[in-house]
């Protein structure tokens, strides 16, 4: 009971110094960034004060300085590119009106980086003049008033106002569907935004209808394409919604087909897919085919995104939890396993490091304390305490422990515990496959040439 108290106590030792250490790297690194860091292609702030007659007299400086803003923007530099669109906005409604369709880029690129600043009001300000624009320069139902109304309905959508972002989203489809008419491809696209944004407000059987027309269209002309998968994925979604599971599957399935097809059976778009059919099976009870679809899931994000992923650490927890609903728990115990190790490793690893550097500035004492919490979380069945340590082949330690061992023999070294250090080594070499027979019955290295042994 003394030792688990200690060990929760370096833990928690350990928890704290690592907070303290990166806190400190981060204010390292508040501090130490300055104008010098800024590429040389851009000052630390920029002159905005052009003058007059950029337009279209002097369409060479309005590109550079367009260019200007977006490396800003590239470097989230948002608030002074937003200065520099809004000198280059006011330039050219001088030199073409303040109607013009020429300016509507313009607007746009406002929007944008207004909302990047979540000034979302002065963003939908900037969209709906464009769109006002367009409707009055090119009429209501042009495609060209597309663009800016799905800006619209984006922004909107991202302050979760659905019914404002429908409203502009129908508007498209009308407009689509007026010039392209109403089985054109070009319909699909709107349809599903529309229906993505009612399932949002939870208007399901709305959306079914929006996703199966879009779904009807496609059929027509490309029934395998890859534009199917919008309005199929929001059909399984809004289905199981509806308590209509045998339709939500269909959707699923097939959404999964094309999906194999298109980028192969082992690809993280099949994966994610995976993924969610997995899920809808297990809510139905039907474990062995969310067995199945989790069982690929894991096989494709180990492969793509390796073991210690935290999606693959997701999928195999979705594996053994489905593997213990089936009652297949000798099948689930490895799993949990894996995932405490995965767990284990990423701490071990973190404290090492901080224990490492703690050892560089002679912070000797607290390196110690930190490796010895990393060996009381790898020594499971007190290997490195006991006085005559064997190891079980059914069940070693991390080979994390004797690398951990070696760091932390080392430090004692360094330290003067001389004997501490022997025991770490001694218990070190077992773990990485060097009997302590073996040393022992080495020869003696040969005396050097023209020296006589005693």
């Amino acid at each position: 009971m003394r030792l688990q108290q200690d060990t929760l106590s370096l833990f928690k030792i350990a928890l704290l110094s690592i907070s303290l250490c990166f806190a400190a790297m981060a204010q390292k690194a508040r501090t130490g960034f300055d104008s010098a860091s800024t590429p040389s292609s851009l000052p630390a702030t920029m002159d905005v004060t052009p003058a007059r007659g950029v337009g279209p007299f002097d369409a060479q400086q309005a590109a550079e300085w367009h260019r200007a803003a977006e490396q800003l923007c590239a470097q989230s530099r948002y608030a002074e590119a937003e200065k520099l669109y809004i000198k280059l906005l006011e330039e050219r409604e001088h030199a073409l009106g303040l109607n013009s369709p020429e300016i509507v880029n313009g607007l746009n690129d406002l929007g944008r980086v207004t909302f990047a600043q979540m000034k979302y009001q002065q963003a939908l300000g900037y969209y709906d003049r464009a769109v006002q624009i367009m409707e009055t320069s090119k009429g209501k139902q042009d495609m060209a008033v597309i663009a800016p109304l799905n800006k619209l309905v984006k922004v909107y959508q991202g302050l979760e106002r659905y019914g404002q972002a429908e409203q502009y989203a129908r508007r498209a489809v009308a407009v689509v569907e007026k010039a392209q008419g109403p089985d054109s491809v070009d319909m699909a696209q709107p349809l599903t935004v529309v229906g993505d944004l009612l399932v949002a407000q939870k208007k399901f059987p709305d959306a079914e209808q929006q996703y199966d027309r879009a779904v009807k269209i496609l059929e027509k002309t490309s029934p395998t394409s890859t534009e199917m998968l919008g309005p199929l994925d929001g059909l399984a979604v809004a289905y199981v919604e509806m308590k209509r599971p045998g339709d939500a599957e269909t959707a699923w399935r097939r959404a999964l087909s094309i999906r194999e097809s298109a980028y192969g059976p082992s690809t993280i778009e099949v994966a994610d897919n995976l993924d969610r059919l997995g899920k809808f099976y297990f809510e139905q009870k039907k474990y062995p085919e969310a067995a199945y679809c989790y069982e690929r899931t894991l096989f494709i994000r180990q492969k793509i995104h390796g073991e210690a992923a935290p999606d693959t650490q997701a999928s195999l927890t979705q594996v053994a939890v489905v593997y213990g609903a089936q009652g297949r728990q000798s099948d689930a115990e490895p799993l949990f396993r894996s995932m405490l190790s995965a767990k284990e490793t990423d701490l071990v690893t973190s404290v090492n490091s901080l224990a490492a550097l703690q050892a560089t500035h002679d912070r000797n004492s607290e390196a110690e304390a930190l490796y010895k919490v990393s060996i009381n979380v790898l020594d499971r069945h007190g290997f490195v305490t006991a006085r005559k340590p064997v190891i079980n082949p059914n069940d070693p330690p991390s080979p994390l422990l004797a690398e951990t061992l070696d760091q932390y023999a080392a430090l004692l070294k360094k330290m003067r515990k001389r004997s501490d250090a022997a025991k770490m080594e001694a218990r070190a070499r077992m773990l990485h496959g060097i009997p302590e027979a073996r040393l022992a019955a080495a020869p003696a290295p040969a005396p050097a040439a023209g020296k006589k042994s005693k």
